[in-house]
């Protein structure tokens, strides 16, 4: 019990030294509709939200299905920014879409800079990725690291 009270101990640790360094992480849905909150703070440079942008609808879904199980769309992972510090920063951004199984069946990364005082802006990172992928996909994994320029 002691083991893993210490395992458990050093997790929650090294998480919080994670997000002080200016990492992160999360693995969830694949936000189909709407935002998602992140949140993601450091040295007064934030991500705050992701919106998944050309989404493809039912008929192109079903299209795929029935007669072209290569087509692909674009989609755009919209990611809302802030900086309320008097320092650019700079945020690199990924995410990594998986199948049912767990394999990441695509992968897209981008960095950008934010102007210091700067409080509504985004990042996005596009994706050239399989219609039926990205149907069928059960998960994403965001990452950021944020860090002054």
């Amino acid at each position: 019990m002691r083991r893993r009270l210490t395992f458990l101990l050093f997790f929650a640790g090294a998480s919080a030294l994670s997000a002080a360094a200016g990492s992160f992480e999360k693995t969830g849905p694949v936000p189909r509709q709407g935002d998602l909150r992140l949140g993601w703070t450091y040295q007064g440079c934030s991500v705050k939200s992701l919106t998944l942008r050309n989404y493809p609808d039912r008929g192109d879904v079903e299209d795929a299905r029935r007669k072209d199980p290569g087509d692909k769309s674009w989609l755009w992972w919209e990611f809302n920014v802030a900086n309320r510090s008097a320092r650019e920063c700079r945020i690199s951004l990924s995410v990594e879409v998986f199948d049912r199984r767990g394999t990441v069946v695509k992968s897209s990364d981008r960095s950008g800079s934010v102007s210091a005082g700067e409080l509504d802006d985004d990042i996005r990172v596009s994706t050239l990725i399989r219609t039926l992928d990205i149907a069928d996909s059960p998960k994403v994994r965001l990452r950021a690291t944020i860090a002054p320029k």
